[in-house]
């Protein structure tokens, strides 16, 4: 049986006095999509903000462990060196995680020379093409401020694949995008698990993207995670009534789910 390549152990997270995540236990393995949901401020980008190691968030109880080892424990020179290649992060807004000045091109090879892999230009602009972004050639001597917050967003997840994490987090990714680009942009996502045997930890509010992509599905609410297995069961079958409630705004899932 193939090992967590994350876990997430009685996690309590806090912005301040009060914990916003509470005792939260989860895990994923290579090569599985793990789908977050519930409505927003329930605190499931908090929870992917604190795996990547977000300053502003504070850990008040429990323990995140990547590959056997607790991230928490890790010196922060070896944390940062780990992001990226080990575990990368797609915001929600990408607008922070670029300079809006300098191009694409130059970002992502700086980048990428930074944890030691060689730039591939032709790959950066095969990606740039799958998620439906134009002359994918040209863009990438585009600069952030000179695109939409849509295509910003379609360009951060290249970055993102580019560097071949080994656990992609996902934060809302197709929230800034039209439902087209957010079917490229889903179907690169789940190409990549498939290819690369990595984890993809997928933050939603959409129970829809859940039931046609991911094997575990985990609801949150006020901070908790209220139910969490296979998709099969917590959107078939679910015994939270919270779940339920969610589920009752999407047609398709309603009908088959058990009520």
């Amino acid at each position: 049986m193939a090992e967590n390549v994350l876990e997430i152990r009685d996690l309590s997270l806090s912005y301040g006095d009060d914990d916003i995540v509470r005792n939260v236990n989860l895990s994923v393995k290579a090569g599985e999509i793990l789908c977050i949901a519930g409505e927003s401020g329930c605190g499931k980008s908090t929870l992917l903000k604190a795996i990547h190691g977000m300053d502003a968030i504070n850990v008040t109880a429990g323990d995140i462990v990547y590959e056997g080892k607790s991230i928490l424990g890790m010196p922060a020179s070896e944390r940062r060196r780990m992001m990226g290649t080990g575990i990368g992060l797609i915001p929600q807004n990408p607008q922070g995680s670029f300079n809006p000045l300098r191009s694409f091109g130059k970002q992502m090879k700086e980048t990428m020379e930074s944890h030691g892999m060689k730039f591939d230009r032709t790959e950066m602009v095969r990606l740039m093409d799958s998620m439906g972004l134009p002359d994918g050639d040209k863009l990438i001597s585009s600069r952030p401020f000179e695109l939409s917050g849509g295509m910003n967003q379609r360009v951060a997840i290249v970055f993102s694949l580019l560097l071949q994490p080994k656990v992609l987090l996902c934060d809302e990714i197709t929230s800034a995008l039209d439902v087209t680009s957010g079917k490229m942009v889903i179907h690169e996502v789940e190409s990549y698990a498939a290819h690369s045997n990595a984890a993809i930890l997928m933050v939603t509010h959409h129970l829809g993207i859940a039931d046609r992509i991911a094997d575990t599905v985990a609801v949150m609410n006020h901070g908790e995670v209220v139910e969490y297995g296979p998709v099969s069961k917590v959107l078939y079958h679910p015994e939270d009534s919270y779940t339920r409630m969610l589920l009752e705004k999407i047609p398709k899932i309603r009908r088959e789910a058990v009520s």
